[in-house]
């Protein structure tokens, strides 16, 4: 097995979690108002009803509204 393969199939888990930030659109809000979620431990994107990173396991997911 090659490495980028290995690579590839240990990381495809964690990825399966991460999200793109929100748009005020997106979560019912008007302006243009971004929002983002993520691990306050590695900066892993996640959505809004995650509560726990998939990528290191923390339990300390931040949300930060971007205008």
């Amino acid at each position: 097995m090659s490495l980028s393969s290995l690579l590839g199939d240990l990381f495809s888990d964690a990825e399966s979690g991460t999200d793109t930030p929100e748009t005020a659109t997106e979560n019912g809000e008007d302006g243009s108002v971004t929002v983002l979620h993520e691990c306050r431990n590695c900066g892993t994107n996640v959505s809004a009803e995650t509560s726990r990173c998939p990528a290191c396991e923390s339990d300390e997911i931040v949300t930060y509204s971007i205008e």
